[in-house]
């Protein structure tokens, strides 16, 4: 079957298994049995919104699929606001995760005989803020995308576990761009952006620029472009091209070698963008096994057109067997480039630019509604 029946069966079996979701619904008069008959009543579908899973919420258990039994853990984001996202997830979940992952990373990895990343081990990550809740393994939601990604055996990780949470090692990633300056190696380099942004920026005061070369590559993901990421802050927002440009200098790396992964905690998949000197921005790929609609910021009607902004809800067929993730508004500002096409690589399917996130943004009586579970 196609994205679409699957989809349809997802939505489904999320109006059946949720009761909260099946209320939504309800109030909408949206019925996925009679009302999702063809491609575009996708359109039509009623969302949740990310901030109805915060834990300010309390909606824990009304937003999942099954019973506690059935869930394998739980993943929390990395909250800059100390409001972190919980989503519960079956061990099927995770494997479904872990396929479009390496899916994407297929597409869009090259070819890296050496790697750096401004993250940290996956099990550190994993580690970092464990704990249990409602009788389940509470874990960081990047520390599972991390223990997914394809690192080689030999990757030099500079986060390190200290006392208060985690410390750059600068000196190994100097030591690493200088052993690789001038050598035209298959290097990789990336991670966490403002960790990333704010190294280089200070070693622009006191080392010469390195020149990696053509066939270096710099990979990016996790979010942060605000500057803020769980408790990392570096006081300022960063500009995806001001990046692309800053990083692309000190280092001697082509802008067109720039990858960026667009990911939240409430999803089943993510998403990968390449630099384009054209749009001097990141255009990210939706790709096959998902689609995305960009709504309009006060009447929530999609659009369609390039150039259109508006806010992203992410349509997901596969992934969200325990938790009811099959149509979410997310609290960040999309851009329509193109609704068929990249128009810099020209690979089929709709591509789009993350502007940036909403401020102020509520849950739009949604959590008010289905009530905590306090």
């Amino acid at each position: 079957m196609g994205f679409f029946e699957d989809f349809k069966n997802n939505l489904i079996g999320q109006y059946e298994e949720c009761e909260a979701y099946r209320l939504v619904c309800q109030q909408q008069g949206f019925n996925p049995y009679t009302d999702l008959k063809y491609e575009d009543d996708i359109d039509y579908v009623p969302f949740l919104v990310t901030t109805v899973f915060k834990r300010s919420n309390g909606l824990f258990t009304k937003l999942l699929r099954k019973n506690l039994d059935g869930i394998f853990k739980w993943t929390v984001s990395s909250s800059t606001s100390g409001d972190p996202s919980i989503v519960g997830r079956t061990e099927n979940d995770i494997q479904v995760l872990r396929n479009f992952v390496e899916e994407d990373d297929k597409i869009f990895r090259k070819r890296h005989d050496y790697e750096c990343t401004f993250f940290p081990l996956a099990e550190d990550m994993k580690a970092f803020g464990r704990g249990e809740f409602l009788g389940k393994t509470l874990e960081s939601y990047l520390g599972n995308i991390l223990d997914i990604f394809t690192y080689r055996d030999d990757t030099i990780f500079l986060l390190k576990p200290s006392q208060n949470g985690f410390s750059v090692d600068v000196d190994s990633f100097i030591r690493y761009i200088m052993e690789h300056d001038k050598k035209d190696h298959y290097a990789a380099l990336g991670g966490s952006t403002p960790l990333f942004y704010k190294t280089v920026l200070s070693l622009k005061e006191k080392i010469k620029p390195v020149e990696l070369g053509e066939k270096a590559i710099v990979h990016t993901g996790g979010g942060g472009w605000d500057g803020r990421k769980g408790n990392i802050n570096i006081g300022t927002m960063i500009e995806r091209w001001r990046f692309v440009e800053d990083v692309s200098k000190f280092l001697g790396i082509p802008e067109e070698n720039f990858t960026d992964t667009y990911s939240f905690t409430e999803n089943s998949f993510t998403m990968t963008g390449h630099y384009s000197k054209e749009y001097r921005d990141y255009i990210f790929h939706v790709p096959k096994w998902a689609k995305v609609i960009i709504r309009d910021f006060k009447t929530l009607k999609p659009l369609k057109r390039s150039g259109d902004r508006g806010l992203i809800q992410v349509l997901n067929a596969y992934g969200t067997e325990g938790f009811a993730g099959a149509s979410i508004l997310v609290d960040d500002i999309g851009e329509i480039v193109d609704y068929n096409r990249c128009p810099i690589c020209n690979t089929e399917g709709m591509t789009i630019k993350i502007i940036g996130r909403v401020k102020g943004t509520e849950a739009k009586g949604c959590g008010a509604t289905l009530g905590g579970d306090n």
